[in-house]
């Protein structure tokens, strides 16, 4: 049977056009694409490739427990 993994993704406009998408709980998981769509599916991909090379390797994927809020800052 197989595990459902649950992460948050940060996709964010880049300057010079495109998205750049980020998992904050994997290290090193980004990614690039061109548009929005692009971005979360290509971020998906990276996500299940990483969490299955941490099975691969025996290892436990990290969780996807992170803590997600909006601050006010004055300035």
């Amino acid at each position: 049977m197989k595990q459902e993994y649950t992460y948050t993704v940060v996709i964010e406009p880049c300057e010079e056009g495109g998205y750049s998408g980020t998992c904050p709980a994997i290290p090193g998981c980004h990614v690039q694409g061109e548009t929005y769509e692009e971005t979360l599916a290509e971020l998906k991909a990276a996500v299940k490739a990483m969490i299955e090379d941490y099975l691969d390797d025996g290892e436990k994927p990290p969780t996807g427990d992170i803590s997600v809020t909006t601050v006010k800052v004055a300035v």
